[in-house]
């Protein structure tokens, strides 16, 4: 309500669904930074701007990453329900209008462009995930 009813109040809960899950995700990541490592690079004489640069982050990068994954999902998701909800453009519009008129085939190809874009989305984090971290130890 404070944000008044245009684009702004549906991109901010946009933002807040994936701000979130990365904000959480990669908190996780950072306190899960082995101590031993830290512990190494000071012994080494790294200063705190180094240690985070060349320690940390590389460490909290898949976490990082798993939290943009899951923050892409609840944007996903939450672009699509804002559209269907108050919008006069976007694939949740088409679905809406689509509804009025009892058109299942606009609904169906509407569902269809929605999950490939997002599995598309998806995988493109994925790739990235796996260049990024290549190094890391996969089960």
């Amino acid at each position: 309500m404070l944000m008044g009813i245009g684009e702004l109040p549906k991109v901010f809960v946009i933002f807040l669904a994936a701000f979130l899950a990365c904000v959480i995700s990669t908190y996780q990541g950072v306190v899960g930074v082995d101590k031993t490592l830290i512990n190494a690079a000071r012994v080494l004489g790294a200063k705190d701007g180094r240690i985070f640069a060349r320690v940390v982050v590389p460490a909290s990068t898949p976490f990082i990453l798993v939290g943009m994954r899951v923050g892409l999902g609840s944007a996903w998701a939450t672009l699509v329900a804002a559209e269907l909800l108050a919008a006069q453009a976007g694939l949740g519009y088409r679905m809406q209008q689509a509804q009025l008129y009892y058109d299942l085939a606009t609904i169906f190809v509407d569902i269809i462009a929605i999950g490939i874009l997002g599995l598309v989305m998806d995988r493109l984090l994925l790739l990235a995930e796996t260049k990024l971290t290549g190094w890391q130890e996969r089960r």
